[in-house]
């Protein structure tokens, strides 16, 4: 509980820079770092919104480890022919901080090249503090050539603002490298308004049919992410932790259906 307090009074005291958190949205993004090529997912539209893995996916988290400050996902897409459709929600829930994310992306699908528009309804409330919310526009994109995949999304294109104050604009790049038929390598960066460049990276090892091994590193700030993926058909369930330089390690649980095309 301590913890707790302590974690909200540095929300409110920071303000904008903990408002749209950029959090991982599901357990494997919390394995891979946020690095979203590595593993279809649907909640990948929530960080590129070129990106579309048909299914359901439904994640849970205490953030940092804190009993009272759950963190619930629930990210949807669908395919039909060339076009991508995606609805996703995030919601951090504590009773003096409160944040919640809708979203919507619509992405065109053109060969080797995919181009995607993201909304996000954004409200948030601390307790005795604020409360406002606002409608943000990502844009993002992708293109493969041979085995190598590449992505590049601006979050906040539209630079909307949060109590009169501009929401920062993140600019988020990633490839992933195909090397064999069971393993993959994911590089990326990430680059927020007013702070230095982040450098992911990260790996995939397809130990057999039905489990895949996920790890990652970050530097700036430096943290190390790990994630199982259990495959049973088209249903898959998905742990991974991740750790901080300050704060507790974050445990994620998902569960996912893979839509057939």
């Amino acid at each position: 509980m301590r913890k707790s307090i302590l974690f909200i009074l540095l929300i409110i005291c920071s303000t904008l820079s903990a408002i749209d958190l950029n959090l991982p949205v599901s357990a494997l993004q919390n394995a891979t770092s946020g690095l979203v090529l590595l593993y279809p997912d649907p909640s990948a539209s929530a960080v590129n919104p070129a990106l579309n893995n048909p299914g359901i996916i439904t994640s849970v988290t205490y953030l940092y480890g804190l009993k009272d400050l759950p963190c619930y996902n629930i990210h949807s897409a669908l395919r039909y022919k060339d076009f991508g459709f995606y609805l996703g929600n995030s919601l951090l829930d504590h009773s003096l901080y409160r944040e919640n994310s809708s979203n919507a992306a619509f992405s065109y699908h053109y060969q080797n090249i995919s181009a995607g528009i993201g909304l996000r309804w954004l409200y948030n409330k601390v307790e005795g503090y604020h409360e406002d919310n606002s409608i943000i526009t990502d844009f993002g994109s992708k293109w493969i050539n041979g085995n190598v995949q590449t992505a590049f999304s601006i979050r906040n294109i539209s630079q909307s603002s949060f109590l009169d104050m501009k929401l920062p604009v993140v600019y988020l790049w990633e490839s992933v490298f195909k090397v064999s038929p069971e393993s993959s390598f994911a590089v990326g960066l990430e680059k927020e308004d007013s702070f230095d460049f982040s450098f992911k990276f990260a790996a995939r090892y397809n130990l057999f049919s039905m489990l895949t091994i996920l790890s990652s590193y970050q530097y700036e700030p430096d943290r190390l992410g790990f994630g199982l993926v259990f495959n049973v058909l088209d249903m898959k369930v998905i742990y991974s932790f991740r750790t901080h330089q300050y704060l507790d390690i974050t445990h994620y649980i998902s569960v996912g259906y893979a839509f057939k095309d």
